[in-house]
């Protein structure tokens, strides 16, 4: 079987490797330099591909837009196509090139068909989950409604952050799809149904990411952590300037209550390379944030409003896509 990988993102190499290591693979599609800038995730398989052996076809549209990348597909061999990481719909005329099919993962905190769409790690660690479902499952045009090859699950505990998540995804992931491909599952097409009437996550952009002070220390840490590298990391301003917060931690104790007297957001003290906030419940040990050097004691960062910000992320999904929103972001509002 003539199996290529589709992976354009540092996200997808673990499972990429795995699966090259463990079964033969064709090679893979990617993107080449000139589509860098479709996403800050992006991985220059070039070398990777040359160490293996493998064919390396460089496309430069992610959307699959492009005429000339077409024209370069359609002159593929390809039995199977594996995303190992490719945030945008695969067009219809690429799944009918592939005999046996594309084979795509998706999951959420309540699983593939409660949770499709967008960022579904990002809101699982933001809103505080415990667990995340998910699924290998076959491609259609489509956004995650195919028939599902497996499914498997994993905790998050409270030091995960999205790219643990990662790690833990591509772990689950190389594991189903080595062993339904051992098994035959795969070249069989087989697959069960999803559920009807499926739920949405939104999409998330960058400027979703910028901190409530007046939220509790837990909360702020979910986003943290949630939104840290590789993404473009939540983050704060005050008079102008923009700190981006990578890594910090949360000081949940009734003696926190010393500081109640301090506006939320207050930089209480500087501790060598770090920094202690306070929150609306706690405090927050920042121990990265970007230029740290112009930080100093009793500034008091902005706050945005939470409940606006999912108000408006809803808002924006709804006039773009229309789709049934999953509960976990409405509950987000509910709960504010």
């Amino acid at each position: 079987m003539n199996i290529y990988i589709l992976n354009a993102t540092v996200n997808g190499k673990l499972v990429t490797e795995l699966l090259c290591d463990r079964c033969r693979i064709k090679g893979l599609i990617t993107l080449d330099e000139s589509g860098a800038d479709s996403t800050p995730e992006y991985y220059d398989y070039t070398q990777f591909c040359k160490a293996r052996s493998l064919a390396c076809v460089k496309l430069k549209s992610y959307s699959f837009k492009d005429e000339r990348d077409r024209k370069k597909l359609e002159q593929l061999d390809i039995d199977l196509i594996i995303i190992g990481s490719w945030q945008r719909l695969v067009p219809d005329w690429l799944i009918s090139r592939c005999r046996t099919g594309i084979i795509g993962t998706h999951g959420s905190h309540e699983g593939i068909s409660r949770g499709r769409g967008r960022s579904p790690q990002n809101w699982a660690l933001m809103t505080g989950r415990k667990r995340f479902i998910m699924s290998v499952f076959w491609i259609t045009e489509k956004a995650d409604d195919g028939l599902i090859i497996d499914t498997r699950e994993f905790e998050y505990t409270d030091t995960d952050s999205i790219l643990t998540s990662y790690v833990k995804i591509n772990l689950c992931k190389a594991d189903m799809l080595l062993e339904n491909l051992n098994n035959g599952r795969i070249e069989r097409k087989e697959g069960t149904p999803q559920e009807k009437d499926g739920r949405y996550l939104p999409q998330r952009i960058r400027e979703d990411g910028k901190i409530d002070w007046n939220r509790s220390a837990a909360d702020i840490y979910n986003m943290i952590r949630a939104l840290t590298k590789p993404y473009p990391g939540a983050y704060t301003e005050y008079r102008g300037t923009e700190y981006v917060i990578w890594l910090a931690l949360p000081v949940m104790m009734k003696e926190a209550c010393l500081y109640d007297h301090l506006e939320n957001g207050t930089v209480i003290s500087i501790l060598n390379e770090s920094m202690l906030v306070k929150c609306g419940q706690g405090l927050l040990l920042v121990n990265e944030c970007s230029s740290f050097d112009k930080i100093s004691e009793g500034m008091v960062f902005e706050s945005a409003d939470y409940a606006a910000q999912i108000r408006h992320i809803i808002k924006r999904h709804k006039e773009k896509y229309g789709t049934p929103l999953s509960e976990l972001v409405s509950d987000e509002v509910k709960n504010r």
